[in-house]
Order: C-alpha cells, then sequence, then structure tokens
C-alpha cells in the first residue's frame, strides 16, 4: 500500500466525520459522516450544497448562511479556522459539532479539509 492509499484509508475509517470542499460542494466524505447526517452514500452527499445542511439559524440567532459567509472569509485570510456550528440531518434534525477547516492547495486546485468534533 503506496502513501495516498494510506492516507485515503486513515481518512474513511477515521471515528470522526472528515470531509472534503471542492467549488463550494463535498467531494468526500467518510462513514461518520454521512452516518450523522443520515446520508446514503458519498454520491448524495455530492450532490448538496453545504447549506442544505444547516438550519435557517443558528442557535445564537444569527442567520446560517450569513454566518458561515463570515466563517469562509476567515478562513480565506488564515487558512485554518475552528468554530462550533449546528448542523442538520437529511431529514432535519440537529446536531452540533465543532467544526476545524483547513485550506489545501493540490495540483493547482484549492480544496477545504472539514473535521467535525462530536460533542
Amino acid at each position: 500500500m503506496d502513501l495516498a492509499e494510506n492516507i485515503d484509508a486513515l481518512f474513511l475509517r477515521n471515528k470522526d466525520a472528515l470531509l472534503v470542499i471542492e467549488n463550494e460542494y463535498f467531494v468526500k466524505a467518510n462513514k461518520r459522516a454521512l452516518e450523522l447526517l443520515d446520508i446514503s452514500s458519498v454520491d448524495v452527499m455530492k450532490a448538496l450544497h453545504p447549506a442544505k445542511i444547516s438550519p435557517e439559524y443558528q442557535p445564537d440567532g444569527e442567520s446560517s448562511k450569513l454566518k458561515a459567509n463570515h466563517m469562509f472569509s476567515r478562513l480565506a485570510k488564515e487558512g485554518y479556522i475552528q468554530f462550533d456550528w449546528q448542523h442538520i440531518t437529511i431529514h432535519g434534525n440537529p446536531f452540533d459539532v465543532q467544526v476545524s477547516l483547513r485550506l489545501r492547495e493540490e495540483n493547482n486546485r484549492i480544496f477545504i479539509d472539514v473535521h467535525w468534533y462530536e460533542y
């Protein structure tokens, strides 16, 4: 098994939810992320815009869309950020996570690595 295969296996088997975003859409998600969102496959996940897995408003009353835009602006400046967020399953059930986002460039493409820590 080469390094890329080892990294891919680590990503897929991780007990925390891990996802990758490119061009505002999910391109990769591990089993735990799919379980939290109650989504059956990565293909279903790839069709979802991240806004579809957040409630209209966060628990602090701020619009999820406006707050997400702010977080992505911070990420662009800082390269790595961490914050608390409420997501919803595909069926609308809320769950809370601590989110870590990291910008990554690979082969002239920009990715956002996402880690959800459940609490």
